[in-house]
């Protein structure tokens, strides 16, 4: 019963959310600056993965920052060494309602960026509460069909790349790249 309480106040909130409006804006990678990526902390492989694809952007003249939610009970056992990732933990930082809490998360929302890139699909209330309270210019994910079925998760994003699988970090932000890269200006 409380959990549907809670799912009916984040319904309201998405719902509050989804109604600002703010200045969309595709830039050519060329002029991409800020990246902000949103993901679920996975396996140590998975991690290595992500982690390769942001030292290529940073080394390519761009700020890379990252959040994440890491669940109540789940046992981090690598490192994370990228210094501007944000991890947001279950259990102290989300109120009761599954918010993360300001304090947590003001570090990746105070500033602006270009793109934001949700490798999470949207799948969560964490993933879409971020994608929406982020100044972006640009919501972007990546949408495993053989899964998906809330189409309303897709009113959240202006870019979404679709594959029936579960995503491929290397495939997506390559494909996210070469669809930036077509954008003329």
């Amino acid at each position: 019963m409380l959990q549907a309480f809670k799912k009916i106040r984040q319904n309201h909130l998405l719902k509050s959310l989804h109604k600002r409006t703010r200045l969309r804006e595709i830039k050519n990678m060329d002029h991409v600056r800020t990246i902000g990526i949103v993901f679920h902390i996975g396996d140590e492989l998975s991690w290595k993965y992500l982690y390769a694809i942001v030292q290529e952007l940073e080394q390519s003249n761009r700020r890379v920052y990252m959040i994440c939610d890491l669940p109540d009970g789940y046992e981090l056992n690598y490192i994370i060494t990228h210094a501007h990732t944000t991890l947001c933990h279950q259990k102290e930082d989300f109120d009761f309602w599954g918010i993360p809490r300001e304090s947590t998360t003001e570090n990746f929302l105070a500033r602006h960026y270009d793109i934001l890139i949700d490798t999470t699909g949207g799948d969560s209330f964490f993933s879409q509460y971020i994608a929406l309270i982020t100044d972006t210019d640009l919501n972007i994910t990546y949408i495993d069909d053989s899964l998906h079925t809330d189409k309303s998760t897709l009113d959240i994003y202006d870019l979404t790349i679709h594959g029936n699988a579960p995503v491929d970090y290397p495939a997506f932000f390559e494909n996210v790249c070469n669809y930036l890269q077509m954008v003329k200006k």
